[in-house]
């Protein structure tokens, strides 16, 4: 039996008769020996025998918790721990996240037993007032686990009860997510800030609301709590109260003046939480005291879509009952998969067939599609029920209906892990399984990628889909199941069934890589039975799959790959070896490093960075691993190109061990090396990350506590001001050992520059500092002082600010750009009014101008994050509200164009007298830059309008409110729409204003035919032209198009088929769609292209090489031969070769096409063939020849040539028209069907059926 069977089985007899443990038994899987024991809860006397017979103390589990961690959390005896402290533990180490013992007791420990252990283990030398990594004390923990006994004993020992963690969280926000209202008073009555927040602006209100005990919340209220604050989300009170199901917590909120129709950022209302919380009883209450329940999110949400998330027939009856629009949208971005879903698409793709029954025996629109034209039973499918899928199919679905990327529910189905009765439920209502979605996925692969089981997979193979198919990225189905980590069955059947074992996706990744990431002994070794290519590289990394192993891998199967034939000395392209991948490795094993260099690999082999493997040990490296590469003569000096050796590397670690350190230093490592550039020591990295126990230790051996840095002359001491989790023990031993205080950095920053911008520094830091004569006035380069600084640091603290002011800082001291510390305040995202009107009480100067004549209320104006309330202040407080910049911009411009800003804030300055007309030296208004905005919330843009601000007014650009609101990417259809209701002038927009979704909204609600008119009349005066096609059919080419449908329209190869075969009338309506939108409808035209190349037609094929004539001087007679177009054609037109072979150059090609027109008659020229007339505008011509795109054009005959073009078939007159007509073939862009679905009867074009490009 081996010693982990004896501790499992807890046999200390067994124990006894070994003599010591193997240093292979020492850990497994990265889980030390004697922490194994611990959880095991075996007795003091074995853990005693482990100790005694070779098992270590601090030797660290994946979570880097050594034995004395473990026995804290799984078995806290005073007897073991005081054994483990007697036998050298190390009392104060700290795991991955900085977590000493101490946290873990308040964490893991009843009350009870944590006094106890906790007084017993500060008595041994634990470190009470260390911090995490995010800064968090044992009394933020003990506040929210613990007894008021325990935060009594730790504020006794000096713990701070301001003291905030990384997220500015004070123990008083830690108190109110337990709700101990004792607790909570107790910290109250020592004084604690109850209006503290957190970055995210929390109070402790929010989270004794989000915890939900009134009575928490009434005793906060009562002692004088700002119950209207709000995150920086805009989350009131409120709205952290409906999270939960508590109505007498509502009651009391609402008592207390809270607005029930409050609205976050994203437009959400408490209706909207309570909603997402299920909760009948409050969604009733809030509705009976006025909330909205049509209020709609900035997507579109109601609360009716939340509500159909969660499985309450009850709830969503209530809100019909209202009144609540059951076929409301969401309305994301165009091209999210969720845009235009309904409550009957969310409902679906929960599968709770009683909510969906009971919607749309409501009304709900069965036959909705989002804009991707997902319907419900593609939702349904994404998360199978029986019962909904089958009622779909009984309602007549069409099951082969496909999404905007070709995807049908098969494949949306087998995307979630479907059971077999899913699959074969929905093949046998006939669903086609070989369909391929528009990145050439298989139902295969979809139910490849997401590990489905072997009878799903077998299933879809045996009825059509192809094992061996590609998709875009030529991935089949044998690579999706290895990245899955599926079952061995899976991969065994598919290679079985003739699955290419060596395909290479576009990567070069074989099946082989992919299976080397998931440690699977078993497929490995399958692939490579079977052929697997072993050393096979991927393409940009070179990485072979020996190197993927080495990243995860057991020693059995890196053995295998090598006994295979794996080339042990592969590089990759930056010339890593599999040794530097394994030293990456967080859970490497030393018997896998031993197996290697046995092998013979170089140990000291280089990278491009003339890095070895010793540069790259991971954070949890055991120092085992070390001292055997060293052993093993690895040069522990060679320094990387950036001239960094082992050490700086190690130290740039969290959570290094000293023991680690040490062995380096005693074995010869450069404790003074310097790096390249910068020209780092390793004592200034252990200065910004280590502990003080390492800082001392290299200090002791050598370390020269006088370098600075190079590029900014930055001591020790200054990086020790950068360490987050700096304590003042470490800034008082370097004082102590002599640094110069008040040095300098090349920006003239001194150290105390450096604490002042330290998100998580402690006043008593900046006190000490002071106290021992730091220059409290010095200032930068750029004439900063330490104030300024405090007042740009997101999570400062009021009290270092009175306390800097107190010690005699100019508060009114400004900057090269004569900013003073308030401005930097107000820029703050994250400052507190506290912090400014403490300011301001001390007299700084409001009025305070920058070089660009900014105020502080432009700068406040201009914050992300900034609340009204300092709005409030500043304005109460006398600032100048109509001051302007250089640039003539008043705050209100300001406002306008930041992102973020509230209505509440752009009324309140307009009620206090900012000018809504006032305009900039480029005679912008406030409109202007809030339709520049791109994240501007419509409610801003409507009150504006409101306020009678001029909506065509113009720039000295003759940029309007519209045309600048349509350049942003992401403008709101729903903006744009109500600046046209509301006399936005589309005639003043230029040609490149006009995007296709602007035209799509444009027809939603405007009347064509007018606008055509008056676009027409303004034009110069040539009639509409119409292309006879049959005798019945009409192509009518309007003005408008021609001039400007040739910028912007685009083509699919795949999708582009010959336009004209069997049936005139569909042939007709396709011309004519791609005439008016650059687009095809692959849909319609896919029969007709599998007829086409079955019957070895000819069909046109087009290639883009876009020419620019300009530097390749491709004359036009090459241009034209390229297209097969006859000389017929070039006499018809009025060319001859000579003029041609001469003319060279876009610019002289334009200038003769219009001198050429000048000699004509006519505008137009007919082209005649086969009794049919084809009328080419000149127009068109001198557009084509403008931005001449190639395109190739062939029809297949026995020449593969167009010899003869009046001879030619209806089919070449056609293509001579797409030609002519059409601009751009781009085969990249993918088609939006969606887009056309109002086209209806193209060929009729009577004035709504005109829907897409027409104004571009």
């Amino acid at each position: 039996m081996n010693i982990w069977n004896i501790i499992e089985e807890n046999k200390i007899e067994l124990l006894l008769e070994i003599n010591s443990i193997e240093e292979n038994d020492l850990e497994k899987d990265q889980k030390p020996i004697l922490n194994f024991a611990i959880e095991k809860k075996v007795s003091k006397e074995m853990i005693e025998k482990l100790i005694e017979k070779g098992a270590k103390l601090n030797l660290l589990d994946k979570s880097a918790r050594n034995s004395l961690h473990s026995t804290i959390m799984n078995n806290p005896k005073i007897e073991i721990i005081d054994l483990l402290i007697s036998k050298g533990v190390s009392i104060n180490s700290c795991d991955y996240k900085k977590k000493t013992v101490i946290h873990l007791a308040m964490i893991h420990l009843k009350p009870n037993e944590a006094i106890k252990i906790t007084h017993f283990l500060e008595e041994k030398g634990a470190d009470i007032h260390a911090k995490t990594i995010d800064n968090q004390t044992a009394l933020h923990f003990a506040c929210q686990y613990q007894s008021i006994e325990m935060i009594e004993f730790l504020i006794s020992k000096g713990l701070n009860a301001h003291e905030k963690d990384n997220q500015t969280k004070t123990p008083l926000h830690y108190a109110c997510k337990k709700n101990s209202i004792q607790v909570i008073q107790f910290l109250v009555s020592k004084g604690v800030d109850i209006n503290a927040k957190t970055n995210y602006k929390e109070t402790a209100l929010h989270f004794a609301c989000k915890s939900n005990s009134l009575e928490v919340i009434k005793f906060l209220v009562s002692e004088g709590f700002d119950i209207n604050s709000k995150s920086n989300d805009n989350h009131s009170i409120f709205h952290y109260g409906c999270q939960n199901n508590s109505r007498e917590v509502l009651e009391y909120l609402f008592q207390q003046g809270l607005d029930v129709n409050a609205k976050t950022n994203e437009n959400q209302t408490p209706l909207h939480f309570a909603c997402k919380a299920n909760s009948l009883e409050n969604i009733k209450y809030l509705i009976s005291i006025g909330a909205d329940m049509n209020t709609k999110t900035n997507y579109g949400l109601t609360p009716l879509h939340f509500a159909s998330q969660k499985n309450s027939p009850e709830v969503l009856g209530y809100l019909l009952e209202m009144g609540i629009d059951i076929n409301a949208k969401i309305h994301t971005s165009q091209f999210s998969q969720l845009n235009n879903t309904t409550s009957l698409h969310i409902a679906s793709q929960l599968n709770s067939f009683e909510v969906v029954k009971y919607l749309i025996e409501k009304g709900a629109d069965i036959n909705a599609k989002t804009s991707r034209y997902a319907t419900v039973l593609h939702f349904a499918c994404q998360n199978y029920s029986s019962q909904v899928l089958k009622y779909f199919i009984s309602k007549g679905f069409d099951i082969n209906s496909k999404t905007i990327n070709n995807e049908t529910v098969l494949h949306l189905a087998c995307q979630n892990n479907p059971s077999f009765e899913t699959i074969k439920y929905l093949i046998e209502n006939g669903v086609n399984a070989s369909l391929k979605t528009k990145k050439n996925e298989t139902a295969l692969h979809f139910a490849c990628q997401t590990n489905s089981s072997f009878p799903v997979i077998k299933y879809l193979i045996e009825n059509g889909a192809e094992i061996n198919e590609k998709t875009s990225n030529e991935e089949t189905a044998l690579h999706f199941v290895c990245q899955t980590n599926s079952s061995f069955p899976v991969i065994k059947y598919l290679i079985e069934n003739g699955a290419e074992i060596n395909e290479k996706t576009n990567k070069k990744e074989t099946a082989l890589h992919f299976a080397c990431q998931r440690n699977s002994f078993e497929i490995i070794q399958y692939l490579i039975e079977n052929g697997a290519d072993i050393n096979a590289k991927v393409r940009y990394k070179k990485e072979t799959p020996l190197h993927l192993a080495c990243q995860k891998s057991t020693l059995e199967i890196i053995k295998y790959l090598i006994d295979k034939g794996a080339d042990i000395n592969e590089k990759t392209k930056n010339n890593e070896t599999i040794l530097h991948y394994l030293c990456h490795n967080p859970n490497i094993s030393i018997d896998i490093i031993k197996y290697l260099i046995e092998k013979g690999i170089d140990i000291n082999s280089k990278t491009n960075n003339n890095e070895t493997p010793l540069h790259y040990l991971n954070n949890n490296i055991s120092i085992d691993i070390i001292k055997y590469l060293i052993e093993k003569g690895i040069d522990i000096n060679e320094k990387s190109s950036n001239n960094k050796t082992a050490l700086h590397y190690t130290l740039q670690n969290n959570n290094i061990s000293i023991d680690i350190i040490k062995y380096l230093i005693e074995n010869g490592i450069d404790i003074n090396s310097k790096a390249r550039y910068i020209k780092e020591t390793p004592l200034h990295l252990a200065c910004q990350k280590s502990t003080l126990e390492i800082i001392k230790y290299l200090i002791d051996k050598g370390a020269d506590i006088n370098e600075k840095t190079k590029n900014n002359n930055e001591t020790i001491l200054h990086y020790a001001c950068k360490n987050n989790n700096l304590s003042i023990d470490i800034i008082k031993y370097l004082i102590d050992k002599g640094i110069d205080i008040n040095a300098k950095t090349n920006r003239n920053e001194t150290i105390l520059h450096y604490a002042c911008k330290n998100d998580n520094i402690s006043i008593d830091i900046i006190k000490y500092l002071i106290e021992k004569g730091i220059d409290i006035n010095s200032k930068t380069n750029n004439n900063e002082t330490i104030l300024h600084y405090a007042c740009k640091n997101d999570n400062i603290s009021i009290d270092i600010i009175k306390y800097l002011i107190e010690q005699g800082v100019d508060i009114n001291s400004k900057t090269n750009n004569n900013e003073t510390p308030l401005h930097y305040a107000c820029k703050n995202n994250n400052i507190s009014i506290e912090i400014i009107k403490y300011l301001i009480e001390k007299g700084i100067d409001i009025n305070a101008k920058t070089n660009n004549n900014e105020t502080i209320l432009h700068y406040a104006c201009k914050n992300d994050n900034i609340s009204i309330d300092i709005i409030k202040y500043l304005i109460e407080k006398g600032i100048d509200i109509n001051s302007k910049t250089n640039n003539n911009e008043t705050s209100l411009h300001y406002a306008c164009r930041n992102d973020n800003i509230s209505i509440d804030i752009i009324k309140y300055l307009i009620e206090k007298g900012v000018g809504i007309n006032s305009k900039t030296n480029n005679n912008e208004t406030i409109l202007h830059y809030a339709c520049k905005n791109n994240n501007i919330s419509i409610d801003i843009i409507k009150y504006l309008i409101e306020k009678g601000i001029d909506i065509n007014s113009k720039t000295n650009n003759n940029e309007t409110p519209l045309s600048l609101i349509i350049q942003n990417v992401n403008w709101e259809m729903k903006t744009v729409k109500f600046l046209l209701k509301n006399g936005a002038n589309i005639y003043d927009l230029k040609k490149s204003h006009i995007s296709k979704k602007f035209v799509e909204l444009f027809f939603q609600f405007h009347s064509i035919n007018e606008d055509l008119n008056k676009f027409f009349k303004s034009t110069e005066n040539f009639s509409d032209q119409q292309i006879r096609s049959k005798d019945f059919f009409k192509f009518h080419t309007h003005k408008l198009i021609l001039l400007t449908r040739f910028d912007n329209s685009a083509f699919t190869l795949q999708k582009f088929i010959d336009i004209c075969q069997q049936k005139p009338k569909e042939d007709v309506e396709i011309a004519l769609n791609f005439l008016y939108t650059g687009f095809l409808d692959f849909d319609k035209l896919q029969n007709k292209l599998i007829q086409i190349t079955e019957n070895k037609r000819g069909f046109v094929e087009i290639s883009y090489n876009y020419l620019d004539l300009d530097q390749e001087k491709v004359i036009l007679e090459n241009w034209f031969e390229k297209l097969s177009i006859c000389e017929e054609f070039f006499k018809e037109v009025g060319f001859d070769s000579k003029w041609i072979e001469n003319k060279k150059g876009r610019k002289g090609i334009l200038k003769d096409f219009e001198k050429l027109f000048q000699q004509e008659s006519s505008k137009d020229f007919t082209i005649i063939c086969e009794e049919k007339e084809i009328k080419v505008h000149k127009l068109i011509l001198i557009i084509r020849s403008d931005l001449f795109k190639g395109m190739f054009l062939s029809v297949e005959d026995s020449s593969n040539q167009v010899h003869d073009y009046s001879r030619k078939s209806f089919q070449t007159i056609n293509q001579l028209i797409y030609f002519l007509y059409h601009d751009k073939f781009d085969n990249k862009k993918e088609i939006d069907k969606d887009e056309f679905e109002d086209l209806k009867d193209y060929y009729q074009l009577n004035q709504n059926s005109i829907i897409d490009l027409i104004l571009k």
